[in-house]
This record gives C-alpha cells, sequence and structure tokens, in this order.
C-alpha cells in the first residue's frame, strides 16, 4: 500500500509546484503596461523612419561626389599616364637607337636648339635650358651633348636627384655594345666626363665610396687626364688610402707637371698616418 502512496504525494507535490509557478507568472503580466509597449513600437518606428531618410541623404552625397570627382580623377591619372608613355617611349627609342636623324633640316635644327639651350644656361635661365635641351632629345634621343647639357643645368640648380639619374642613362647609353653616334666629340671622352660627373654628385651627396669608383672610371679611360686624375687623387686622400694616393700623385705629376698644387697635395698624402 504504502508503494502507492510515496508516487501519489510526489504527483500532488509536482502540480502543486507547477500550479505556483503559473500563478506568478499570470501575476507577472499583469503588471505589464500596455500602452508602453505601444510607445516602444511608436519610437522604435520613428527612429527606423529617420535612420531610413539619412541613410537615403548619404547615398545621395556619396553619389554628387562621385559624380563630381570622378571625372576629375580620371582626368589627372590620364594625363600621368600619358607622361609616363611619353618618357618611356623616348627612353625606349634612345635605347633602340630607331629614331636617327635623317634630313639636313632636322640636323640644323637640333644644332640651333643645342646652341639656344647653352645661351640660356649662360644667362642663368635654367628652365628654359632645360626645356631645350628635353626639345632636343625629342629630335635627337641619343644625343649625349643634350644629356650633359642636362646634367650642369641639375648641377646647378642643385638638383642632385636628377643630375645623378641623367648621368648615369648616359653612361648607360655610351657603354652600349653596339655604340652610339656620337656628334661633338670622342666617345670615350664623353663617357669619362659623365663619369667624373657622376663622382662630383656623388661626393657632394657624402657617397664618397661611390665618388672615388667613378673617378676611378674616368682615369681608366683616360688615364693621362689631369683633371680626372686630380678628382681621383683628391678622394684617395679623403679616404686616408696613402698608397693609392702616392699611386696617383705620380700619375698626376707625369700628367701635368707643372701643376702648381703638386707641392701642397704631396704633403697632404705625406700627413695620412
Amino acid at each position: 500500500m504504502i508503494y502507492y502512496i510515496i508516487p501519489a504525494i510526489i504527483i500532488i507535490l509536482s502540480l502543486a509546484v507547477i500550479i505556483f509557478i503559473i500563478a506568478k507568472k499570470i501575476g507577472n503580466l499583469a503588471t505589464i503596461n500596455i500602452e508602453s509597449i505601444a510607445e516602444e513600437k511608436e519610437l522604435t518606428v520613428k527612429n527606423r523612419i529617420i535612420l531610413d531618410r539619412l541613410k537615403r541623404k548619404f547615398l545621395l552625397v556619396v553619389n554628387f561626389i562621385n559624380d563630381f570627382f570622378n571625372p576629375l580623377l580620371d582626368r589627372v591619372g590620364q594625363l600621368f599616364s600619358n607622361f609616363y608613355k611619353k618618357i618611356s617611349e623616348l627612353e625606349r627609342m634612345a635605347i633602340e637607337n630607331k629614331r636617327p636623324l635623317k634630313s639636313v633640316d632636322d640636323k640644323q635644327q637640333l644644332k640651333d636648339k643645342l646652341e639656344q639651350a647653352e645661351q640660356s644656361f649662360d644667362r642663368g635661365e635654367l628652365l628654359q635650358a632645360e626645356d631645350l635641351y628635353i626639345e632636343a632629345l625629342g629630335l635627337s634621343p641619343e644625343n649625349v651633348e643634350a644629356y650633359g647639357g642636362l646634367v650642369k643645368v641639375y648641377l646647378e640648380s642643385r638638383d642632385y636627384k636628377k643630375a645623378r639619374e641623367t648621368c648615369k642613362f648616359a653612361i648607360k647609353l655610351l657603354s652600349k655594345k653596339s655604340g652610339v653616334n656620337v656628334e661633338v666629340g670622342d666617345k670615350k671622352h664623353i663617357l669619362a666626363c659623365f663619369y667624373a660627373d657622376l663622382g662630383d654628385i656623388y661626393q657632394i651627396e657624402g657617397k664618397e665610396l661611390l665618388a672615388e669608383k667613378n673617378y676611378q672610371e674616368a682615369v681608366s679611360l683616360e688615364s693621362n687626364n689631369p683633371r680626372f686624375l686630380d678628382l681621383l687623387l683628391k678622394i684617395s686622400i679623403m679616404l686616408k688610402n696613402k698608397h693609392k694616393a702616392l699611386e696617383i700623385f705620380d700619375s698626376l705629376k707625369e700628367a701635368d707637371p707643372e701643376n702648381k698644387k703638386l707641392p701642397e697635395l704631396r704633403q697632404e698624402i705625406d700627413e695620412i698616418s
């Protein structure tokens, strides 16, 4: 009998607990303010409407900015693209030597441009000189005299980066195995001058080892040139390379025995520890 009473008690207790919980929930539901629910819904709807309006206005502003600036940006991008293509084409023609001067008129026009550029440089009109040298390169992309003129312009205006890159390109142009039609002076001498100019630029920039390397290239091309020997000697003294300085000093003394600075240079060499 007791086996039936215990389960019955458990069932009755369980029902009592369930009834208590439901009664408590019903009490809580009775305290909910229906009007507050309606107000919250109305506020939510208003906020959504405001956000939708702001979103539409933002999209209008974005579309206006795109419509206004995109053509401008496209135009600027096109200008840079065209400029880069012109520069690349100029370099390609110079390297491949695909644009030789054919007519007498072209040669005379090139000569006139170079003379005008030189005159502008002498007057201190550096921007005009630069433009004229570039126009000369448009007529003859392999003309090393125009490159040499640009180097002078950039050195005078202290634009050492442009001067350095122009020297490097001219050296590359002159060093091609296929050769270049050098119209003024000797190819070997002009190449040596570009190496010396590049050495000067590196020395100005405080890169003495690179300066020495390029002066050495100039001397290798013209071993008896007093200017190149003097430059290499001075940079060797600066780098405190006594053995090399003595060697270059002997070469300079032989190439330019009347040089009044020889005793002074020799003293500087002797003072190297």
